[in-house]
């Protein structure tokens, strides 16, 4: 059967001239768009490409230095570009294209190495920010000294705390992993400062509603902190925030399902019915008991009125309790049996469904724990999730956005609990 090392090193150099090709291609399309003077199109990015291979692949003859004259050279030719348009146009431009220019170069070199895939990723991140251009400027343009700070704010949590945080436990009961708690505080920040990155670029109204989803599908309660503690900060974006909480809750069932269905997918059966009567809920409430209105629709369409909403220190709480519940579940768990895996479902189901699915899905798989008990925790977790998530919208939500949550959670843990007690007496 034929490999990528049976063609060697040919396919490398076509990888190179695609990469080339790709970034030459954005650029000549925006120079002819902005009629701007020509630097480099299409042809001549494949070939400063195809010159970065040539000359790592002749590296392993005559050295490295035959790379780096290379190197030079097209930096000299380069700079010899920028002077002439600047004196033939007397107008200052920046310098992108030449910085992209030696940016191919490097990765041609690149993909001739052990990483040539990482070459190509490079590449296509690179041609996506050059085609972002005035959407980026745009988007940079509205900010403010406030969305400066906190993206500063959320790099220094994300980048380099995180980072410096031990990967393991330090705690006696090896149950605190400080990398792991401080990843929940990011995450909760992430969900917050990548909504307000959303509502920016796309407008409020579809901001909010593809954070409500991707949010949804990682951690609806993350999501809902971060929702309720920003409907303080735009009030007149509360209604909109109330559907997306809602939203993020619903997306959760089926991610529960989901995580099921790969670890262990005969216990589906038994959860199946309670979960999906919750997320048939929650779907009426957003599409039939409380749809847009048009003069709600008519007041989000302004994202100059949107602020940041990153909020370290309710992210650093939740961490907190985060870490609290981790200590409960565990003792729970060790010394209740039977009854500690339903107080542990609860406990858990307070701030995450994720863990406790995975690990009861998983004691069913191994056969050590009855698939009914199993079902039941899964359904307990998700009811608590939901209750729990009622509560900080209560306490931490403004009026308009507590209301129609509430009414919301009240159906979904109505059927959820009523279909699942249901279940259990006909089994």
């Amino acid at each position: 059967m034929l490999s990528l090392s049976d063609f060697e090193p040919w396919w490398r150099f076509g990888f190179a001239l695609l990469i080339g090709a790709l970034i030459g291609l954005e650029r000549e399309f925006y120079q002819q768009q902005e009629r701007s003077p020509d630097f480099a199109g299409i042809r001549t990015f494949s070939l400063i490409a195809l010159l970065g291979s040539v000359s790592s692949f002749l590296a392993n003859d005559f050295g490295t230095i035959l790379a780096a004259v290379a190197l030079g050279g097209l930096v000299l030719m380069t700079t010899v570009s920028y002077s002439r348009t600047l004196q033939r146009t007397g107008v200052e431009t920046g310098i992108t294209t030449e910085v992209a220019a030696i940016l191919t170069f490097l990765f041609g070199v690149l993909v001739m190495g052990d990483h040539p895939l990482v070459a190509i990723a490079l590449a296509v991140i690179a041609a996506l920010l050059l085609a972002l251009k005035g959407e980026l400027h745009g988007f940079i343009r509205n900010m403010g000294p406030e969305d400066i700070h906190a993206t500063l704010q959320f790099a220094l949590v994300a980048a380099v705390i995180l980072p410096l945080l031990p990967d393991r436990p330090i705690d006696p009961l090896g149950l605190l992993n400080p990398f792991q708690i401080w990843l929940m505080v990011v995450f909760v920040s992430g969900i917050g400062f990548s909504g307000y990155v959303l509502m920016k670029t796309l407008g409020p109204s579809q901001g909010i509603n593809l954070t409500a989803i991707l949010g949804g599908l990682a951690s609806s309660t993350a999501t809902t902190i971060s929702f309720s503690s920003a409907s303080q900060e735009h009030p007149r974006l509360a209604h909109r925030y109330a559907r997306a909480v809602v939203l993020a809750s619903t997306v959760m069932l089926p991610r529960v399902l989901l995580l099921i269905l790969v670890v262990h997918p005969p216990l589906i059966l038994k959860v199946i019915i309670p979960l999906a009567t919750m997320l048939v809920a929650g779907a009426s409430f957003i599409f039939v008991l409380q749809p847009v209105r048009p003069q709600e629709e008519a007041a989000v369409h302004d994202p100059s009125e949107v602020k940041n909403p990153l909020r370290l220190l309710t992210a650093i709480r939740f961490g907190l309790l985060f870490a609290l519940v981790l200590i409960v579940l565990e003792y729970a768990q060790s010394f209740l049996g039977a009854t500690g895996v339903y107080l542990a479902s609860f406990l858990s189901g307070l701030t995450d469904v994720n863990a406790i699915t995975l690990s009861v899905t998983r004691l069913v798989a191994d056969g050590e724990l009855v698939s009914d008990v199993a079902a039941t925790a899964v359904v307990i977790a998700a009811l608590m999730n939901t209750v729990s998530k009622g509560a900080i919208c209560y306490f931490s939500g403004t009026p308009e956005l507590r209301r129609p949550v509430i009414k919301a959670f009240a159906l979904m843990v109505s059927a959820g609990a009523i279909s699942g007690a249901l279940l259990l007496l006909l089994s």
